[in-house]
C-alpha cells in the first residue's frame, strides 16, 4: 500500500465521521441546533480572529485560510438551520 492510499483512506473516514456526527446532530437538536452550532462555529472564528496573537509568522500555512473556511462553514450551517427551521418546524 502507498501512502497517498493509507491517506485517501483516512480522508474518507474523517469524512464519514463528520456525516455521522451531522446526522446524529441533526436527529437530536433538530435544525435549530444546527443553526445554533453554526452561530457557535462562527462565534470562535471571530474570537480566534480577534485575539492579539492570531497571526503570528511561526504557523505553518496560513491560519487566515483555514478562518476564512470555517467562517464559511459556519455561514452555511447558520443559514441551512434556521432556514431549515424556519421551512419545516413553524410551517
Amino acid at each position: 500500500m502507498t501512502s497517498r492510499f493509507i491517506v485517501h483512506v483516512i480522508a474518507v473516514i474523517g469524512w464519514l465521521l463528520a456525516a455521522l456526527f451531522a446526522y446524529v446532530f441533526l436527529t437530536l437538536f433538530g435544525y435549530f441546533g444546527v443553526g445554533f452550532y453554526g452561530l457557535l462555529l462562527l462565534f470562535i472564528c471571530m474570537q480566534v480572529e480577534l485575539e492579539p496573537d492570531a497571526n503570528l509568522e511561526h504557523h505553518q500555512g496560513s491560519p487566515g485560510r483555514y478562518g476564512l473556511l470555517f467562517k464559511i462553514l459556519g455561514i452555511g450551517l447558520t443559514i441551512v438551520g434556521f432556514g431549515g427551521f424556519l421551512l419545516f418546524q413553524l410551517d
